[in-house]
């Protein structure tokens, strides 16, 4: 796959259309997350959709590649170089259909986690509203 048009850069507060974002710092480290925050890279590409940029990124995260790069003792994290090289290099290994397959199904998982989200919440309710109806 084409590696030319990916940006990974630092976030600097200024929000990028069609990026992802990644935690560059803490435990989780390389996390795909849903909103930007302070200490995360973005990771923008034109021409590909966000969601296969999403399922390398969750591919990199997942499988432990991160590692054996994070640097600090108190705060672990990675550098975007490294960050970048990995991203850069697993875009390239892996097959597009692969990577298109990786994409569908974690987003069904996304999809099936919303879904669960709303049940707990609907839940959540339900016992505040077992709970004032004991007291009346």
């Amino acid at each position: 796959m084409q590696t030319e048009e990916i940006k990974i850069s630092v976030f600097n507060g200024n929000a990028i259309k069609n990026a992802v974002y990644v935690l560059s710092r803490g435990k989780n480290t390389g996390k795909v997350l849903s909103q930007p925050c302070p200490n995360c890279y973005a990771i923008s590409i034109p021409k590909a959709s966000t969601s296969e940029v999403k399922a390398v990124a969750n591919i990199l995260f997942v499988s432990g590649k991160l590692k054996p790069f994070l640097h600090g003792s108190v705060i672990e994290f990675v550098t975007v170089e490294n960050y970048r090289k990995l991203f850069l290099q697993l875009w390239r290994i892996l097959s597009p259909e692969k990577v298109e397959q990786t994409a569908k199904q974690l987003s069904a998982l996304d999809l099936y986690q919303l879904k669960i989200q709303q049940q707990l919440k609907t839940i959540s309710q339900l016992r505040i509203a077992i709970a004032f109806a004991a007291l009346e």
